[in-house]
């Protein structure tokens, strides 16, 4: 029985099962939605916007606990119009028309939240229409109509409105263990940590690279044979994901391939081996230990009121102090 790669299909992952990771970009992003922020998310070409937007329309309702929320996504590429994004919105809430306005009105009448998901922005905003649009929706955001999240590469537009950016970068290495123990899942393949280290660093943690590289790296786990490393470097080199800066060991492929810590582990479990228990030796205060015979002198006097003894105590006490904290730095 042949073995599926799971890292075949790439790009935007819309299966809520396979999404993973980005827990605290989605924690800021519905803290905004909650507090009627409109919210940009940021990044280079494949760092995962489109995906995150996809996770969000799926599962905002949870989430923020509005079961009755109504959730649109629009890819704003398709659009060549202001009226086509608002002709879309007002038709899937079963209105007519093609205005701000018209959208106005019609969210004003409904008791159902909306939550409005637009991916590649900055390709309205590049026609001069999307900015304009933008603001106005971000304005209907504050008024509580409706919740709003644009995806774009860049910076956002500055708007008349306050708006939370949220910047998506590489993930972190817990993110692609997460992420790769979700695709993994089923196919009876596994991934060594030194496995998930590898693929973190030649993909520099790039969502899209990364995928890449466990696509060859699974490969490898096929077919013993298969130069994984070395075919991830060619891909990426020939077929660059467009936008994206390349992951920086690619340039460096020679040297990395070198590396003996590089070579594939085909079959070992590279299970970090534990470090035995240690012991500190915490060397006692020599002031610490002269100081107590000194309390236990004042102790007693304050006992006994016989000052005498007390000093006798004290002073017997000092010297099997001294005499032991001399043994002791011998």
């Amino acid at each position: 029985m042949s073995i599926l790669n799971p890292f075949t299909q790439r790009g935007r992952i819309t299966e809520p099962a396979r999404f993973a990771g980005r827990w605290s970009e989605l924690s800021l992003l519905f803290g905004a939605l909650e507090a009627r922020r409109p919210v940009f998310v940021v990044g280079v070409a494949g760092v995962g916007k489109s995906s995150l937007l996809a996770h969000v329309v799926q599962s905002a309702a949870i989430n923020l606990e509005r079961f009755d929320l109504r959730a649109f996504s629009l890819d704003l590429a398709a659009a060549e119009a202001e009226a086509d994004v608002y002709r879309v919105v007002i038709e899937a809430l079963r209105g007519r028309g093609a205005s701000p306005q018209a959208l106005r009105e019609l969210l004003a009448e409904s008791d159902a939240p909306m939550l409005l998901c637009l991916d590649n922005a900055h390709l309205a905003n590049a026609h001069g229409w999307g900015e304009p649009m933008l603001d106005e929706l971000a304005r209907m955001a504050r008024a509580g109509l409706l919740m709003l999240v644009a995806a774009q590469k860049g910076e956002p537009p500055v708007l008349s409105e306050r708006v939370v950016v949220i910047r998506l970068g590489a993930f972190a290495q817990s993110e692609v263990r997460l992420l790769a123990e979700v695709y993994l899942e089923g196919s009876g393949v596994g991934f060594t940590p030194r496995n998930m280290r590898h693929i973190y660093q030649i993909s520099q943690g790039h969502p899209s690279y990364l995928q890449r590289a466990a696509f060859h790296l699974f490969e490898s786990k096929l077919r013993p044979e298969y130069e994984w490393v070395r075919a991830f470097f060619e891909e990426a080199r020939t077929v660059p994901i467009p936008g994206a800066p390349l992951p920086a060991p690619v340039f460096e492929g020679a040297a990395i391939l070198a590396e003996e810590s590089l070579a594939p582990d085909h079959g070992s479990t590279d299970a970090p081996v534990p470090a035995p228990p240690s012991f500190e030796l915490v060397e006692p205060s020599g002031q610490l230990a002269l100081l107590l015979p000194v309390m236990l002198a004042l102790l007693l006097f304050a006992l006994t009121g016989n000052i005498w003894l007390a000093l006798m105590l004290g002073f017997a006490g000092l010297a099997v102090a001294v005499a032991l904290t001399r043994s002791y730095q011998r």
